[in-house]
């Protein structure tokens, strides 16, 4: 049986950061709505979110209720973040979603980076050109 492995404990905070705020978004909820559901401060939360500061179990309880979702979710997402392999998609549906969590535990220097390839693909393949209507207009 293969385990998560990340580097760090700041690593897995990050990562479970980016799980709790992308089940937020998904949902549509406010950091200040899920927070006081789940009796936190917006900021503390937010500190949770960024994986700036550690949560307890009993928080995370309560976090993953104010979601919706079931802590077995919130543990199975944050372990196919780090690796784990399981049978269900790693990966949420929402592009956003995928982006947040595909960098949030990037460096700073690495996520500028993929900022500035991002920038240069986009300026190097420029969207195709709308070709020019030949014909009769039938519009009256």
């Amino acid at each position: 049986m293969k385990f998560a492995y990340s580097e760090s404990a700041r690593a897995v905070r990050s990562a479970l950061g980016a799980v709790l705020r992308g089940r937020r978004e998904a949902a549509r909820r406010t950091l200040t709505e899920v927070a006081a559901e789940a009796g936190l401060s917006p900021a503390h939360l937010s500190e949770v979110e960024r994986g700036r500061k550690e949560i307890s179990i009993e928080r995370l309880l309560a976090v993953s209720h104010a979601l919706g979702a079931h802590p077995a979710e919130i543990y199975a997402d944050l372990a196919r973040l780090l690796g784990a392999e399981t049978d269900r998609p790693s990966w949420p549906e929402d592009p956003p979603a995928k982006l947040r969590l595909a960098t949030a535990s990037l460096p700073l220097e690495a996520l500028r980076s993929v900022a500035d390839f991002s920038a240069y693909l986009a300026m190097a393949n420029p969207p195709p050109r709308a070709r020019p209507r030949i014909g009769f207009d039938t519009r009256s």
